[in-house]
């Protein structure tokens, strides 16, 4: 190897680790990534497809807080949470509570505000005249509501997220409507966010990139990391085929990180939003843009396969069996927004969210191991953030000086 270069092995095929792994070839690593499903699988396949650099208000907020009860009670709400899982998240949630303070709610926003904005800046060089760049698209997105409460109730976060540089246009129902013909004549209008990209297919996207990684020298293998073991300076994974040694590891397991990481004898406060989706195959409407529904939260996005509606958050932890009812509520709720919509065939999926009590992801070093960097827990923000974390995740482990400050990222926060 030449001076300067490491034999680095990224846990995870999905958007993160196949970011870090591009980002680290170019610093000239010798670059493997290792999942037990192959590249883009997970929530790096079922997710909304937007790159929300718009979404920097943090889940843990005041507002969050005074809606709890009403989540306990319903079911089939935008975050639900399951009464028979209260008793093992309880640790997670009393820090999420701590996260609640206006303090913390500021903090919490400003760091997520810092990554979003380097958003698309993470994601540049790794397009240029490659084969992943044909899914993105500038397509902005907006916010609709289908009630004046909803609407009015929205302001609060609109204008924090303008305070922290986001760009934002109100519209009324008309204007509203003119941006997105095949909304119901009920809405009332919504707000515009002109500097959100979309993904017109999530795997396909993560896929392309990930065929980036072995044609520029680096390889890419089905197995799964049972252990993580110190050998020396050197770390040894252990997987039920063989060991593998690298120079270094980046664990990025999204909401199975914490098993990994507890072989090394750390640990993080780290649950699981379980998203739902619904695949409409031939909605019968054109959408021009991803569009959120304010009141239930669930994105309609125009992919290559149709029409997805995803959305919506469960705390029930990795176990439990998906609910069904929660996405067929999504179809039930789209057939309300877009009156025109044909559901034939639809079909469903539920993956798991890694979330943190403080709505930001783990981004550094071990606190206990030098040769382990984590690049888990960003929540809804995957997609979004996972060129930006790629490019901080290489800075770090080549000394250079982040653009972004890393300490409200720091591993050791907890």
């Amino acid at each position: 190897m030449i001076e300067g270069q490491r034999e680095i092995t990224i846990v995870g095929a999905g958007i993160v680790g196949v970011c870090c792994g591009r980002w680290l070839q170019r610093d000239g690593h010798r670059v493997r990534v290792v999942d037990a499903v192959p590249p883009g699988h997970g929530c790096s396949w079922g997710n909304a497809g937007t790159i929300a650099a718009d979404t920097v208000v943090p889940v843990a907020t005041p507002k969050t807080l005074k809606a709890i009860p009403r989540m306990l009670a319903d079911p089939l709400g935008p975050l639900a949470v399951r009464w028979g899982y209260l008793p093992r998240m309880a640790p997670w949630f009393i820090r999420f509570l701590l996260n609640t303070r206006p303090s913390r709610v500021r903090a919490n926003s400003a760091a997520l505000a810092a990554l979003c904005a380097e958003a698309m800046a993470g994601y540049e060089p790794l397009l240029r005249d490659r084969a992943a760049g044909e899914f993105l698209r500038d397509t902005g997105w907006v916010t609709a509501f289908e009630t004046r409460k909803g609407l009015e109730g929205a302001r609060w976060e609109v204008e924090e997220k303008m305070r922290h540089g986001v760009r934002a246009e109100w519209l009324d129902a008309g204007a509203l409507r003119e941006h997105v013909p095949p909304l119901a004549e009920h809405v009332v209008g919504g707000v515009r966010f002109p500097d959100t990209w979309m993904v017109s297919d999530p795997g396909e996207f993560v896929a392309a990139l990930a065929a980036d990684v072995s044609a520029d020298g680096g390889s890419v293998e089905e197995a799964r990391v049972e252990r993580l073991r110190l050998r020396g300076d050197r770390v040894r994974l252990e997987t039920a085929g063989g060991a593998i040694e690298a120079d270094h590891v980046v664990v990025a397991t999204g909401a199975h990180t914490r098993a990994l990481a507890r072989t090394l004898g750390d640990d993080f406060p780290l649950d699981t939003e379980r998203g739902y989706h619904a695949m409409l195959p031939d909605p019968g409407i054109e959408l021009p843009m991803p569009v959120m529904s304010g009141e239930h939260k669930f994105v309609a996005t125009p992919m290559r396969g149709g029409l997805r509606f995803a959305g919506t958050a469960e705390l029930a932890g990795l176990e439990r069996p998906p609910d069904p009812r929660r996405a067929r509520i999504l179809i039930d709720r789209g057939r309300h927004l877009y009156p025109g919509v044909r559901t034939d065939g639809w079909t469903d999926w539920m993956g798991f969210r890694p979330t943190l009590p403080d709505s930001l992801p783990v981004i550094g070093r071990s606190p206990r191991h030098a040769a382990v960097t984590y690049a888990f827990g960003h929540q809804h923000l995957g997609l979004t953030l996972g060129g930006i974390t790629g490019r901080l995740v290489a800075d770090e482990l080549a000394g250079r000086e982040p653009e972004i400050d890393l300490y409200p990222l720091r591993a050791n926060r907890f």
